[in-house]
């Protein structure tokens, strides 16, 4: 069969990708207290529109133009933290152990901040407010925190030692920005051998768009797909 233009090969490919998702993800990730953990990436306060517009200020930039794109991202953002903090309250009610994600760098000026953050002029000190956790998703005592100053956890932390050291075999992925880090990392835990269940609407983009086409490339292939609403109704049987 003769394909002649890009829209009848997106619908092949479509096609291609819906029969190969199928042998990779074709049911939902086991999930269990004794081999799950919960992954939380970046859910930390320089997501948050308040951040944006405080740094937007401190630039001398008038921001109320922008407020139309910084309430939206804000909404997005805050419906996102809303769905990861149900999902670490009920993991944390089943066993499910938590990871807290965080970018943030050991030293206090920033010099071990990687390549790609330098230049984005992403330099977030110990303690900075940048770093600080989002209150929705503030780690417990006792919980495991890593730290990374770049995008891929495993890149970034030592939490592939630590899975295995704990018998990890499926992880539940949430957290920001869902085309960063998120893709990033799933990609590598996909290839590390671990199952992967990313929850949808429990991450973010900043933008829409960026959030759609990211999940796109990752959805079935290097993770299952699930709602939050989905995931809670398989954790409370466990």
């Amino acid at each position: 069969m003769k394909y002649s233009n890009n829209k009848v090969l997106d619908e092949f490919v479509r096609d291609y990708y819906g029969t190969l998702a199928g042998g990779v993800y074709g049911k939902p990730v086991p999930v269990s207290a004794d081999d799950t953990a919960l992954v939380i990436i970046d859910a930390q306060a320089c997501v948050k529109e308040e951040y944006f517009v405080e740094g937007y200020k401190a630039m001398g930039v008038d921001v109320k133009p922008l407020m139309p794109a910084l309430d939206q991202l804000g909404e997005n953002t805050d419906k996102a933290l809303t769905n990861i903090a149900k999902i670490l309250g009920k993991c944390r009610e089943k066993g499910i152990r938590p990871i807290h994600i965080k970018i943030e760098s050991f030293l206090d000026d920033a010099k071990d901040t990687g390549r790609l953050h330098s230049s984005a002029g992403m330099y977030y000190p110990p303690g900075s407010p940048a770093s600080g956790f989002c209150e929705e998703a503030m780690p417990k005592k006792g919980e495991i925190v890593l730290k990374k100053t770049c995008s891929g956890i495993h890149i970034g932390t030592p939490i592939d030692r630590i899975m295995r050291n704990l018998g990890i075999k499926s992880t539940i992925v949430v957290g920001f920005y869902t085309d960063q880090c998120v893709s990033t990392s799933i990609r590598d835990l996909s290839d590390l051998g671990y199952e992967v269940d990313m929850i949808e609407d429990a991450m973010t983009a900043m933008s829409k768009e960026r959030h759609e086409r990211a999940l796109q490339g990752i959805q079935k292939i290097y993770a299952n797909s699930e709602s939050t609403d989905e995931l809670l109704a398989r954790l409370e049987q466990l």
